[in-house]
């Protein structure tokens, strides 16, 4: 069962990451673009800012959960590397344990942020007028592969009693 969930939970970070790269191409191709116009063409858009941020709100969301599954997130580990094993592995658990409750609380206010923004019809003030529940998107999808990723990092710690790389 556990091996299931982890091969099903790996699918849908790798999922958004491929997702998140694919951002990654238009966010970067939209600045390009947006500085030829500007420079060259003396044209500048009126979408490149507004479809920018929302490439980097996918990249950041999207791509967190992959990261988080090959333990390449950013760790202060000065003061950690000095602690036994026995210490470290409590602290590992405790820091995951913490890490899966703060992304499903930023799950739930996510879901509830974009019902409401969906309720109200909220729109972004730009020519493009998008609505914004479409990019908030990004942010409840992202925290709950993360709080997908914490749970089988828990699992992986206390099957193995290792850290889950």
């Amino acid at each position: 069962m556990f091996n299931f969930l982890d091969k099903l939970v790996s699918r849908f970070s790798f999922i958004l990451q491929s997702l998140a790269l694919l951002a990654f191409i238009v966010l970067t191709c939209s600045v390009i673009y947006e500085v030829i116009a500007r420079s060259i063409l003396n044209k500048p858009t009126i979408w490149s800012l507004e479809i920018v941020t929302y490439m980097i709100s996918c990249v950041a969301f999207f791509g967190s959960a992959y990261v988080l599954r090959i333990n390449k997130h950013l760790e202060v580990n000065l003061f950690t590397n000095i602690l036994p094993d026995n210490l470290k592995y409590i602290l590992n658990l405790f820091s995951s344990l913490v890490g899966m409750l703060f992304c499903l609380i930023a799950f739930y206010y996510g879901c509830k942020l974009i019902n409401l923004t969906y309720i109200l019809g909220v729109v972004s003030v730009s020519e493009l007028r998008t609505p914004l529940w479409i990019p908030q998107l990004t942010v409840p999808i992202g925290f709950f592969a993360l709080t997908l990723e914490f749970l089988i990092r828990i699992f992986k710690l206390i099957k193995f009693r290792k850290n889950p790389v």
